[in-house]
């Protein structure tokens, strides 16, 4: 783990935000190709994922911050789109921060496959 967050050695970045003596709160994001396609769209999407606040220090702007710096970074690094997984008690905070929420994603989790009808 420690090799995929050294700072230029990889794709991932992480923020944190600490008091000095414990940490507080951090986020992750990975940046990744998509498959290049005829359409002329940027190439590179980033995954969003770990944003935490341990709970004493929640709703004092922390996790907008740490979401925050995280997007700025992906609009520098030129992303295409930024993608996540929400907990329903972090939909809020996201939808105040911009995101929103897609229709257009399919997904396939394992388990059997289905035929067609």
């Amino acid at each position: 783990m420690k090799k995929r967050f050294r700072v230029g050695s990889s794709a991932w970045r992480c923020w944190v935000v600490d008091d000095g003596d414990q940490l507080l709160g951090h986020v992750c994001v990975q940046l990744f190709e998509k498959m290049p396609n005829p359409v002329n769209e940027r190439e590179v999407h980033a995954y969003l994922t770990n944003l935490y606040v341990v709970p004493e220090m929640r709703s004092q702007g922390l996790g907008r911050t740490l979401l925050n710096e995280a997007l700025s970074w992906c609009r520098a690094q030129g992303t295409d789109a930024v993608i996540l997984w929400a907990t329903p008690e972090s939909k809020s905070l996201y939808r105040r921060c911009g995101l929103l929420q897609s229709n257009d994603i399919l997904e396939f989790r394992g388990g059997t496959l289905r035929g067609r009808n």
